[in-house]
């Protein structure tokens, strides 16, 4: 890979795969057809003993280690795009964390339209249907859900962990209060290969021990806004820019109809 685009569209899916799906589109090639929680919130309550619920921490680890933790608290929206402006790539995740279902869409840009990849978790069971701009790529047909694994398989969790990304922020190794609600610091990234995919840290390289994040607080102390920022080959920067919202919304994730389902899915299917 060449271009600093190509690192972090392949970062918001899950760096290698999505990188491969890129190279695999614009060289028209056919290959064969043939998931750490994210912490105890701060604000726990005290043992039933009577006591009232310990204070809210105030210092800037507490907070940021309290408002990563409350975003397992109900059902979510995440936006999470690169940062950069105008590359067109993006991936959305609608996520009930204590049911752990959900509906995950990457939709990256390629220089004959759009490939989109949809990871359906159901509880038990995880889902991948890819549709491609042509039908080179037959398994890419946009109509068969590809059964990859239950959560917590090796086939599941090759890659970048979205549901957990929130988890990465419970501990940072450095952080500071920059604004109303507001924060940057650095992360100690070095063990959340599960979270992150082991192809990050080829990204981050030495820079996985004090990697730089801005975060934001809403008024009830959830984390909204995260991002941490990754170093290309040609040492520019490209970010991992996450956006939580509409917490609390419904998310309804079903099963495909069994004459949908593929099983033993090829390997140019992204989760195997």
């Amino acid at each position: 890979m060449k271009k600093p685009k190509l690192v972090a569209a392949g970062v918001v899916l899950a760096v290698a795969v999505a990188a491969g799906v890129w190279a695999l589109v614009a060289a028209g090639d056919e290959p064969d057809a043939g998931r750490p929680s994210a912490g105890t919130s701060a604000a726990a309550t005290s043992p039933s003993t009577g006591a009232s619920p310990a204070p809210a921490p105030t210092d800037p680890v507490g907070v940021l280690a309290a408002a990563a933790a409350k975003v397992d608290e109900q059902p979510y929206k995440l936006t999470l795009g690169t940062g950069g402006a105008g590359d067109g790539d993006a991936t959305v995740l609608v996520w009930d964390p204590k049911a752990r279902r959900g509906l995950e869409t990457t939709s990256l840009k390629v220089p004959n339209g759009e490939v989109k990849i949809e990871r359906l978790t159901t509880g038990p069971d995880v889902y991948v249907r890819v549709s491609a701009p042509d039908r080179r790529i037959p398994v890419w047909d946009g109509k068969t859900w590809w059964h990859v694994g239950a959560p917590g398989s090796p086939a599941a969790n090759k890659g970048l962990d979205n549901t957990r990304l929130a988890s990465t922020l419970t501990a940072p190794a450095k952080a500071r209060q920059t604004g109303v609600r507001e924060y940057a610091g650095t992360l100690d990234l070095r063990d959340s290969a599960a979270v992150l995919g082991s192809a990050v840290g080829g990204v981050l390289g030495d820079r996985a021990a004090a990697v730089p994040f801005t975060a934001t607080v809403d008024d009830q102390g959830r984390l909204v806004r995260y991002r941490i920022e990754l170093a290309t080959e040609q040492s520019k920067t490209a970010q991992l820019d996450l956006t939580y919202s509409d917490f609390g919304l419904p998310v309804v994730a079903d099963p495909p109809a069994a004459d949908l389902v593929g099983e033993n899915p090829p390997a140019n299917i992204p989760g195997v």
